[in-house]
This record gives C-alpha cells, sequence and structure tokens, in this order.
C-alpha cells in the first residue's frame, strides 16, 4: 500500500515526464496547474486580470450547456388543456373505460363480459351468457362506484347489461318476410 507522500511523488514524477516530452516535441508546455496564481493564454502568455466578455452559449464547470431559464410544459399538461378545451374528457374517459375494463372489474369478469359503447352516460355492455348477465346486474352498483372512482362522476351512470344475441336466420342480401324459425328441432 502506498502512503500519500509516495503518490504525490508519483503524480509529480508523471508530471515532469510529460513536460520533458512536450519540450522534446516543441509543443506549449503545460502550466504549472492551479497553483500557479496566473491567468495565462494559450501561448503561455499572461493575461490582465481585465474580465473577457465571452462569445457563444455559457457553460457549467463541466462543460456542457447550462439549462434555461425558461420552463416548458409537458406533453401530458398540453394534451389536457387541449383535451378540456375541446370538451373531449368525457370520450376520453369512455375509451379508457372500455380500455382498461378488466382493470375495473377484474379478468374473471372481463373474459364473459364486454364493454361495446358509451352514449349518453349509458355504458353498454353485453355478456357471453344470460346467467353472467345477471350477476352483471346484481353488480351494478359497485361497477358504478369503482367507474366514478376512476375516470369522475360524470362519464357513467347507467349501465345497460346484455346477454348474447339471438342467432340471425338471415342468410343473404335478400329476405322474405315470414313467420321466421320455427320450433323444427323435434
Amino acid at each position: 500500500m502506498t502512503t500519500p507522500e509516495e503518490r504525490a511523488d508519483s503524480v509529480a514524477a508523471a508530471y515532469q515526464h510529460i513536460r520533458a516530452v512536450a519540450r522534446r516535441r516543441g509543443s506549449r508546455l503545460p502550466s504549472g496547474g492551479r497553483g500557479s496564481g496566473r491567468n495565462r493564454d494559450l501561448r503561455g502568455t499572461e493575461i490582465s486580470s481585465v474580465p473577457v466578455h465571452k462569445v457563444g452559449r455559457p457553460s457549467g464547470p463541466d462543460g456542457r450547456a447550462l439549462r434555461r431559464l425558461e420552463t416548458t410544459e409537458s406533453v401530458g399538461s398540453v394534451l389536457g388543456g387541449e383535451i378540456r378545451r375541446r370538451g373531449w374528457g368525457r370520450s376520453m374517459a369512455g375509451g379508457w373505460v372500455k380500455a382498461n375494463w378488466n382493470l375495473l372489474v377484474g379478468d374473471r369478469i372481463a373474459q364473459h363480459s364486454e364493454v361495446q359503447m358509451l352514449k349518453d352516460k349509458q355504458l353498454f355492455i353485453t355478456c357471453d351468457s344470460t346467467a353472467w348477465a345477471t350477476n352483471l346486474r346484481l353488480m351494478q352498483r359497485r361497477i358504478l362506484q369503482v367507474i366514478a372512482e376512476k375516470v369522475g362522476p360524470d362519464v357513467v351512470s347507467e349501465l345497460k347489461i346484455f346477454g348474447p344475441s339471438q342467432p340471425s336466420w338471415r342468410k343473404g342480401p335478400l329476405h322474405v318476410k315470414g313467420r321466421g324459425p320455427r320450433d323444427t328441432y323435434g
């Protein structure tokens, strides 16, 4: 392990070596470092202590450009202001409800139900069976509370819950009105 004096001697020896190499090449010799107490230009001549006006952009002690003092708005605040100004808040909230339905009701319920649309504060939901539609009707109050907590109280005020749609017996573009399907199964 080296002592601080030995490290200082090795640094001084390295510095003297650098000066000797520069002298042989005919290059500018490194100045005495911070302790010289004199301001010198690139040629090594002393500069007076008159303040010099710098040209260009100011930089910090590490050489990087300083940050500007003006504050810029974040993208989120600009978008939020534009959404409020254009009145898109409810439709954006409705889109969020549709996209994040599984977060609102849970994965198991979301597997059996789907948000169709939001129209006039009514959220239309279809389920894959009548049993799931009945369960969602029983949980309707709690679902509305969760939606109000997440997106706001004035976005959804009523749920319209439907079971699976009936199969269509119409085939092709032309159709003759008639009695429709009857009990032909048995």
